[in-house]
């Protein structure tokens, strides 16, 4: 980047496109701290960042500046449970209750794994109150509950799919999702940036980005004029707002749908490796990953919905994704979006700090159309 530049970083010979798509992002899209990361057979070519990390005191958003990343967190937890298919300790044609009996009840007994990760379990809300410091507490009042949409059909689990998942990697391996994370996908490939679960004490807690919201921001999920008033089951009335998610306790829980927090370096190399041949999982493997198992639209919010077997957001709906037709990963609300294009083995990763509601952010559409020129360009 050059010295006047309101970025730094670096991008790589024929990524200066997607340099240029960063910058009109600051300069014209009003992008007030984030940053945006490619990893393409393996290398790196793409390291932007810009922008202020806490507007308050003026700290920029520096090289390990990381964000709460909320769905983007989904993505990570699919790619955790993929890998317990790799080896076996998970059959996604299997019955949930054949891992955890206590699911059973309610007359969940045929709910397959496959089902209950690809948000088509009946469960995307929970009639208890929310207690993100207990998920264990959580997912045995999930288990206990009767569907409260039908089995089978897609809707969106926001919050409840960390609970469930989460569950689903203690019984079959005795970690919490964190720490699962932790260490078999951020460890092994260089201590990645990658947290469910941040300790105040973790020396990347200063380094978090602090939250804020457009004026106009509000969920995709109550867009609708006349929203389904089961939704307050989904979301459990703790909103989304910065307030909640600066909180440093929050971050601390284990919140395995949400909760996560990274850099876009990070997301990036993790989904990068991840469509590279020889990566940590088999291709057939992953290829089953992102076969479309849930498409319809959510029965809560008429929202267009497509995922795989265990929780990736695939390419066609409205979710930023870019214009590969292959992508799959999660999107994050506020306007983040990570994941890969296998056909081009590109992982992407899109961090920011600053919430702005769908029909208004063109942050993400931005980058990955850049990003997909240079890939494509004859």
């Amino acid at each position: 980047m050059t010295a006047e530049s309101a970025a730094s970083g670096t991008a790589a010979p024929g990524f200066e496109g997607v340099s240029e798509a960063f910058e009109r992002n600051l300069a014209a899209h009003g992008e007030t701290g984030g940053a945006f990361a490619a990893m393409v057979d393996g290398e790196l070519v793409v390291d932007l960042r810009g922008g202020s990390a806490d507007p308050a005191t003026g700290r920029p958003w520096g090289e390990r500046t990381c964000a709460v990343i909320f769905s983007g967190t989904k993505g990570v937890v699919a790619t955790a449970l993929l890998l317990l298919v790799e080896r076996g300790q998970l059959a996604l044609d299997a019955p949930v209750a054949s891992v955890w009996p206590e699911f059973a009840a309610a007359g969940k007994g045929e709910v397959t794994i496959a089902q209950l990760c690809s948000h088509s379990g009946g469960l995307p809300g929970l009639s208890a109150p929310f207690d993100f410091g207990d998920p264990e507490a959580m997912a045995r009042a999930l288990a206990a509950q009767a569907p409260i949409v039908p089995m089978g059909a897609p809707s969106y689990h926001a919050i409840t799919y960390g609970w469930l998942a989460g569950e689903l990697i203690r019984r079959v391996d005795g970690r919490s999702a964190g720490a699962f994370v932790r260490d078999e996908l951020a460890l092994p490939f260089g201590d990645l940036d990658i947290r469910i679960g941040l300790s105040p004490g973790d020396p990347l807690a200063a380094e978090r980005a602090r939250l804020r919201c457009s004026e106009r921001f509000a969920p995709a999920a109550f867009a609708s004029a006349d929203p389904d008033p089961r939704l307050q089951l989904v979301y459990g009335g703790s909103g989304i707002a910065p307030e909640v998610w600066n909180d440093p306790e929050l971050l601390a829980a284990v919140i395995p749908a949400a909760g996560g927090v990274a850099t876009a370096r990070a997301l990036a190399t993790l989904y990068g490796h991840l469509v590279t041949p020889g990566g940590p999982i088999d291709e057939s493997v992953l290829e089953r990953g992102r076969q479309a198992v849930a498409v319809g639209d959510d029965s809560l919010t008429g929202r267009p919905l497509r995922f795989g077997p265990t929780g990736y957001e695939l390419a066609g709906t409205p979710s930023e994704l870019g214009p590969a037709a292959d992508a799959f990963g999660h999107t994050g609300a506020g306007g983040s979006s990570h994941g890969g294009w296998p056909s081009l083995r590109t992982g992407f990763s899109y961090v920011t700090a600053e919430l702005r509601s769908e029909d208004e952010d063109v942050r993400a559409q931005t980058l990955l159309t850049a990003l997909h020129e240079a890939l494509t360009r004859a």
